[in-house]
């Protein structure tokens, strides 16, 4: 007789920073309520020591990626390892709070309509993570957003990114990757992530396709997951923003083929603009601290 599946397979895509990925393992027995994991780790990292500590820790399986293959790629490596009803991706510099896996397997299996859910992340001083809940960008919102310029009062055309702070479950776009919990039959239906995002973009890409299919995605702020955050892009800073806006231009011209050809070509010219900026930042800011290593 063949043991019963585990309740939730956990995937964590690992770059580099293996004490963050030591201290969120650690916290998944007690995050788990109960429930029954698996635990699935894709090592994409260059050799900090995760690999060796990987294999010596009991109940992890450890896949070796790749630095090239990127993290949508990597999850669906780890999620097709795993064979639970429920996949929750982790990223590795978060901490989840006790029975908070559980709530959120709770809240999917409630609502049978939904196919994910995310908890309220808090960053590690405090303050709420705005990436914790989004609304899926529209160009009019991606210009207020990206000129800093202020909500106005009852105009949709303002709608923001990070929607206010939801105080209870509520129906949300979008959550953030760093903790998503997904149906595997969902997951696989809509063909998992986009391996063409490299980093960033990827899960808001996954949930515009799951809400094109039908299915609801649940914000559930008495889950709770503390997030690092940037613990691994910012060993690569220029790489970072390079997929950064890469992956914003390949996500308006997936999902936005029909605009006005006029208004794709202004998006897409400011998409360019704003990315050759945030290159020329990053390599400002990484020129100096390469000379002082040296």
């Amino acid at each position: 007789m063949s043991a019963a599946p585990p309740d939730v397979t956990v995937v964590i895509t690992t770059f580099d920073v293996r004490e963050l990925l030591a201290r969120c393992l650690d916290r998944l027995d007690a995050a788990a309520g109960g429930l029954t994991l698996e635990v699935v780790v894709v090592d994409n990292g260059y050799g900090d020591g995760t690999w060796q500590m990987l294999l010596e820790r009991r109940g992890v399986r450890a896949i070796r990626g790749s630095p090239d293959i990127g993290y949508g790629a990597a999850n669906n490596i780890g999620a097709a390892a795993g064979a639970a009803p429920l996949i929750l991706f982790l990223n590795p510099d978060t901490e989840p709070d006790p029975a908070s896996i559980a709530v959120l397997a709770d809240h999917l299996r409630t609502r049978q309509d939904a196919a994910a859910a995310g908890p309220r992340l808090t960053l590690t001083d405090g303050r709420p993570d705005l990436a914790g809940l989004r609304s899926f960008p529209r160009p009019a919102s991606a210009l207020y957003h990206f000129l800093g310029s202020p909500r106005l009062p009852g105009v949709d055309v303002a709608r923001p990114y990070h929607p206010d702070d939801l105080t209870s479950v509520g129906e949300v776009d979008a959550v953030c990757g760093a903790c998503l919990m997904v149906r595997r039959d969902a997951f696989q239906a809509v063909g998992g992530f986009d391996p063409g995002f490299f980093m960033y973009g990827d899960e808001l890409d996954l949930h515009r396709r799951l809400a094109d299919a039908g299915w609801r995605t649940l914000y559930v702020p008495e889950a709770l997951v503390w997030h690092h955050k940037r613990q691994s892009s910012r060993q690569r800073r220029v790489r970072t923003r390079v997929e950064f806006y890469r992956s914003m231009r390949r996500y308006y011209r997936k999902h936005h083929a029909r605009d006005p050809w006029a208004v794709r070509a202004l998006v897409v010219s400011g998409i360019l603009a704003l990315g050759a900026g945030g290159v020329l930042r990053a390599l400002a800011a990484w020129r100096p601290s390469r000379r002082r290593a040296a």
